[in-house]
């Protein structure tokens, strides 16, 4: 896409069979990071290796009807464990509206706010997760405020499933405080990087539910996705 100039470094680093895919989250609603990793991975592994998309279910109800064509489905660990039974990949974005909301000063930081669900997935599973980190996507609009104490307060956990309720700086709108305005992306350059896959020594239903071992698991894969946002690391600094 060269609107944002995209990379996708690391597709060799994909196993082959059912795996679980984990990445940080970007730019509020807009997710084009996730459009641009499905489209690389398509165009260079095959239809085999391209993920279906846990999607929050705000994102299903008020787009689903242009989503689902193009691989969302439920974000629920029935649906993704299905799939996974099935031999295909899934991705999966711990830190939801949490990541997607951090502030623009926290970009090259990984929110998933101690999430475990995911590990808990790939450990019953037996599958493998690959780490996914975009630099870069951040930059569409700018989150000012995450709006955390607004959510808490208007408790749209409750009714939205949401727990953030961030103030973004984009186009054409300006200043906006609600949490899926559409809007034009800034022209950012967005490079997306693979990681190698972490493999588990135990697993399935014992495994995932000794907490202990799945809040170790999920620790791990929070440290790679960090590792490969790192600008330090990556030398990425301008992102």
């Amino acid at each position: 896409m060269p609107y944002h100039r995209a990379r996708v470094i690391g597709l060799d680093q994909i196993p082959s069979g059912p795996a679980l895919y984990v990445a940080n989250h970007n730019g509020g609603f807009y997710t084009g990071d996730t459009y641009l990793f499905g489209a690389a991975v398509h165009h260079a592994r095959g239809l085999a290796d391209t993920p279906w998309v846990l999607t929050h279910q705000l994102g299903l109800t008020l787009l689903g009807r242009w989503l689902r064509p193009l691989g969302a489905v439920p974000a629920d660990a029935a649906t993704a464990a299905a799939l996974l039974a099935s031999g295909d990949k899934v991705l999966v974005y711990p830190g939801s509206d949490a990541d997607g909301a951090r502030r623009w000063t926290d970009r090259h930081k990984v929110v998933f706010e101690g999430r475990v669900g995911h590990a808990r997935l790939a450990v019953a599973c037996g599958v493998p997760v690959i780490p996914v980190a975009a630099a870069g996507a951040h930059n569409t609009a700018v989150v000012l405020y995450d709006g955390a104490a607004i959510a808490r307060m208007l408790r749209t956990q409750r009714w939205l499933r949401l727990a953030r309720w961030p103030l973004l700086l984009s186009l054409p709108w300006g200043l906006t405080f609600l949490p899926a305005v559409p809007y034009l992306p800034l022209p950012a350059r967005i490079t997306i990087l693979i990681g190698p896959p972490l493999h588990f020594p135990r697993h399935g239903p014992d495994a995932a539910a000794d907490d202990s071992y799945v809040q170790h698991c999920a620790g791990r894969i929070h440290s790679a996705v960090q590792d490969l946002l790192d600008p330090t690391a990556t030398g990425m600094t301008n992102l």
